[in-house]
């Protein structure tokens, strides 16, 4: 009878799996970083994108009363103009305020502060703009001591405390933020 011999499989063709097994692995893997990477960055631009709105917003709160000041007349279409503008400032002001709630709760509290700290003369200069009879020439658009007077240290502290939503200081906990942004006077 004649004698069969048993042999292992070639050693290159498990060297050629392993290998192949690695490569499928490691394209699995980078497939799954980058898609990781890429939400992360899309992340981002959302945050950036809604909190540079937020500043923005901001901004329009101090300028509001300037635009009632400058109106031209108390004609109804101007001043029904000037408080649709008012009702949909304070309209985004809130869907900021509730976006930003959800997204960091620090960050949340100096944001209501900027706006605690900007009522006050808010209503003040709105109240004042709205008393004031309508700008009838050009020389008086230029309103010398009228307004809320220098705010943007108001603006400055939102956009001082935002450079905490980025980056690796996104990863420090509330409780932490919290303390810092106080230590540092940007939240009380």
């Amino acid at each position: 009878m004649d004698e069969v011999t048993l042999t292992a499989p070639a050693a290159t063709s498990t060297s050629l799996m392993t290998i192949l097994v690695l490569v499928l692995s490691s394209s699995v893997v980078a497939g799954a970083l980058g898609h990781i990477l890429t939400g992360l960055r899309a992340g981002a631009t959302t945050r950036r994108d809604c909190y540079a709105d937020a500043v923005k917003l901001l901004v329009a709160r101090i300028e509001y009363p300037y635009r009632i000041r400058r109106r031209t007349s108390d004609d109804p279409d101007v001043l029904s103009a000037l408080a649709t503008a008012g009702h949909d400032l304070q309209e985004r002001l809130v869907e900021a305020q509730a976006w930003i709630t959800t997204e960091s709760t620090v960050l949340s509290e100096v944001f209501s502060q900027c706006l605690i700290s900007l009522d006050g003369p808010f209503k003040q200069a709105c109240n004042d703009a709205w008393n004031a009879a309508p700008i009838t020439a050009a020389a008086q658009m230029n309103l010398g001591s009228f307004g809320m007077g220098n705010r943007q240290h108001v603006v400055t502290t939102m956009e001082r405390t935002l450079t905490y939503r980025f980056g690796s200081r996104r990863l420090i906990p509330a409780f932490l933020l919290r303390h810092l942004l106080k230590r540092r006077g940007l939240l009380t």
